[in-house]
């Protein structure tokens, strides 16, 4: 087998839902691979990405809530401008981008790099939330929380309700969720660098991509 595809779970925290006027608050990623491990695919780390991200505006405090992100601890975070290029170098031009609900952390990101003139990665990104409902038709609930406590015996990292919508954790789940997926739709030749995309479009359909941010 050639080289194995490689990876970046990644996930956005934000003041809002709405990418047009809500600004990105942290920014997490981790950086893998698929092995072999006898039979069975595992995922093999290569490194992780976090940072908050100090918006234009105060936290709304229904946001908070949610994710626990407060404006004192945005206080003395690197802009955008400082931190996405960081990250994009971090993710770098070989890898596939997956994000749950992937066209939600995909608008916030583009129009955040467009507005602050920076390069925009060509990584092709791949929607977990996608591949979720194609592999799992039965499945009633396609929450990234919800898949983590249907593959709880998958984990590698403990489950932990409180720590969701934090961005390193959430990407932590996100990788792991995503390797069970993987592992109940495709074969150990699928999972070379060359391959992967176009097995994943064969088997699972071209809606699971956006070709790039």
């Amino acid at each position: 087998m050639g080289p194995l595809a490689s990876f970046v779970a990644f996930d956005l925290e934000t003041t809002g839902l709405d990418y047009t006027k809500n600004e990105i608050v942290e920014i997490a990623g981790v950086k893998f691979t698929l092995e072999i491990d006898g039979k069975k695919i595992i995922a093999k780390n290569l490194g992780t990405f976090e940072s908050f991200v100090k918006p234009n505006m105060h936290m709304p405090e229904e946001t908070s809530r949610i994710n626990g992100i407060t404006d004192s601890m945005l206080e003395d975070a690197p802009s955008a401008a400082e931190i996405l290029p960081e990250f994009t170098r971090f993710c770098g031009q070989s890898t596939i981008l997956i994000a749950h609900n992937a066209i939600f952390d995909a608008r916030f990101l583009k129009r955040t790099l467009v507005e602050g003139q920076m390069v925009i990665p060509q990584n092709p990104i791949m929607d977990s939330l996608l591949m979720s409902r194609k592999i799992l038709p039965e499945a009633k609930v396609h929450k990234l929380g919800v898949l983590a406590k249907r593959f709880r015996r998958e984990l590698t990292i403990e489950l932990d309700d409180e720590a969701l919508h934090r961005a390193l954790y959430d990407c932590e789940i996100l990788r792991d969720v995503f390797v069970s997926l993987v592992r109940k739709q495709f074969l150990p030749e699928d999972l070379e660098m060359g391959t992967f995309i176009q097995a994943a479009e064969k088997a699972i359909g071209s809606p699971m991509f956006l070709k790039t941010i």
